[in-house]
């Protein structure tokens, strides 16, 4: 004998049947799209990103179809921001959140999207980061990479300077688009925790935290939010710089405690890096001035690639103590220390303590005459 359907055991199953099957597709995004003709038949890579360690992690890759388009279904509980690109360039990042149905138009001169205005928030951030780079960045970028062909060591100390400068204002013009409500509201905004200058950008950061803790108090991009803030915290101005100890070139451990007593630079590089290594030659003649006053450098590369690491050490003469995790920017080190671009540097007193950040070429310069005085 068959049920009947208006039985209240019946109802009560149909209506758990229906809640578990609603449940489970709202626990998934979907994100499709369509890529200019260049890439087509290659695939498309998505990885979450990991704002706080910057450990991120490929979830999902998948093959792009002769005429371009893609899609790719992502089981998610809660919020996540991830990249999508192809091979190792990055082509757009987007936030999904359960339930969403996300469509992006990929082209030569520009990305239009519809299903997630946050994701769109995401894609008007990186045009207007472009867009400031280009205003500040390109030419310092440019004219130094020109000075270090041409070997004139006025030229490059002339180009450093200028580049740290126009660096800052470019961060500053940055952080001032960030503020605007629409944006910092929205989990969006953490995207920008890549770039922020811990220095200047104090308020910024506070702001974000408050905001995201009374407006998203569960979602892990709000404890990586929290958690980067800390660190940055930690990693202050007059704070003792955090221990670590990594490997070699020679497969040694080189531990920082074992630079007190002295004056130590701790350099984050990476092989690939074109402004760490325009750096290479000022470093390579203070350290040369300085060591024995007491000067010391540790360089600690975010390569994932030792073989490369290697040979850029033997090719830009660095003598001193180079490290590597081999993990990137997810390495535990950069992580320590929130590295998340490069070139970045701490330079640390005789007691291990942070005394000034990212100085590079005359400035470095200068302050290491001022020290050993």
């Amino acid at each position: 004998m068959e049920p009947k359907i208006n039985s209240p055991v019946i109802r009560q199953l149909l209506i758990l049947l229906l809640l578990v099957s609603t449940g489970v597709s709202a626990q998934k995004a979907v994100v499709t799209g369509t890529v200019p003709a260049t890439l087509f038949g290659k695939s498309i890579k998505l990885t979450l990103i990991n704002y706080e360690t910057r450990n991120d992690s490929v979830v999902q890759e998948a093959g792009i179809m002769q005429d371009g388009k893609f899609t790719l279904t992502i089981p998610l509980k809660e919020p996540e921001i991830y990249d999508l690109g192809v091979g190792n360039s990055s082509l757009v990042q987007v936030l999904a959140k359960p339930g969403d149905n996300i469509h992006l138009t990929i082209g030569e001169d520009g990305i239009q999207v519809t299903g997630s205005k946050e994701t769109q928030y995401l894609i008007d951030y990186e045009a207007n980061r472009k867009k400031v780079f280009n205003k500040y960045l390109k030419r310092t970028y440019d004219s130094s990479a020109a000075a270090v062909k041409s070997g004139d060591k006025e030229r490059i100390e002339y180009w450093n300077v200028e580049h740290e400068k126009a660096s800052e204002n470019y961060k500053a013009e940055l952080a001032q688009w960030v503020e605007q409500p629409f944006f910092i509201n929205s989990l969006a905004a953490i995207h920008h925790s890549i770039r922020w200058n811990p220095e200047t950008d104090t308020a910024l950061m506070n702001q974000m935290v408050s905001i995201y803790q009374q407006k998203y108090p569960n979602y892990a991009l709000t404890r990586q939010l929290v958690n980067k803030v800390n660190a940055t915290k930690r990693i202050a101005i007059g704070a003792i710089a955090p221990g670590f100890a990594s490997t070699d070139s020679a497969g040694a451990t080189i531990d920082l405690n074992h630079y007190r007593g002295k004056y130590t630079l701790i350099e984050f590089w990476a092989s690939w890096c074109a402004p760490c290594r325009e750096e290479s030659p000022t470093l390579v003649r203070l350290y040369n001035e300085y060591k024995a006053k007491g000067f010391e450098i540790l360089s600690v590369s975010i390569d994932n690639n030792t073989t490369s690491w290697k040979s850029a050490i033997r090719h830009d003469g660095y003598i001193w103590g180079n490290v590597c995790d081999g993990n990137g920017y997810g390495g535990p080190t950069a992580a320590l220390y929130t590295v998340t671009a490069i070139p970045n540097s701490f330079l640390l007193d005789k007691d291990g303590r942070i005394i000034a950040k990212n100085l590079r070429g005359q400035l470095l310069e200068s302050k290491l005459a001022e020290l050993m005085r």
